[in-house]
């Protein structure tokens, strides 16, 4: 420990009539900073496979074959028509009795009818994704993922690529 001195007495440095010099010291932190490699980065793409669905809807024609029953003798026979939208085509068949004579047995009334029904495609498609790793597990690899507006345009994105699949199914239904 250091002595105390009293206020009114001059430390001993001072006594006597001859000056002295002192010097005071004081220690100081300085920083001091040096870069090392703590590891790498690897950066690769993988390609997952991934379900997609479509739901098409696509219009076929069918034909409605109509019989009448007729049953009437004709003296000629006559060419199918158009009536209403629909094709007559009359049936004949010569029928014995004791003398021949033509009978319009039916008529067919055919007619085109719209139809829809929900097709279902599904398919495996790929896409990239990208892989980060920190093979010397340093914990100095930090990821950034978009949120707000960048996942919409991602999703306007899926949007846009499911619209040219479905342009590509139609064509091929055509």
């Amino acid at each position: 420990m250091r002595p105390r001195h009293n206020r009114a007495t001059p430390p001993p440095e001072v006594t006597g009539g001859a000056e002295r010099t002192i010097e005071l010291r004081e220690e100081q932190l300085v920083a001091k900073k040096e870069r090392h490699e703590l590891g790498e980065v690897l950066i690769h793409t993988e390609t997952e496979e991934v379900p997609a669905r479509l739901e098409v809807e696509a219009t076929h024609d069918e034909v409605v074959v109509e019989h009448e029953a007729v049953g009437q003798a004709v003296s000629e026979r006559e060419p199918p028509w158009e009536h209403d939208g629909e094709l007559i085509v009359p049936v004949y068949e010569e029928q014995l009795v004791v003398t021949k004579r033509l009978v319009l047995r039916e008529r067919l009334h055919v007619r085109r009818v719209s139809a829809r029904e929900q097709q279902l495609f599904q398919d495996t498609v790929r896409r990239d994704r990208l892989v980060v790793e920190d093979p010397q597990g340093t914990g100095a690899v930090r990821e950034m993922h978009p949120t707000g507006d960048a996942a919409a345009d991602d999703e306007s994105e899926e949007q846009e690529k499911s619209g040219i699949l479905t342009r590509l199914v139609s064509k091929a239904l055509e």
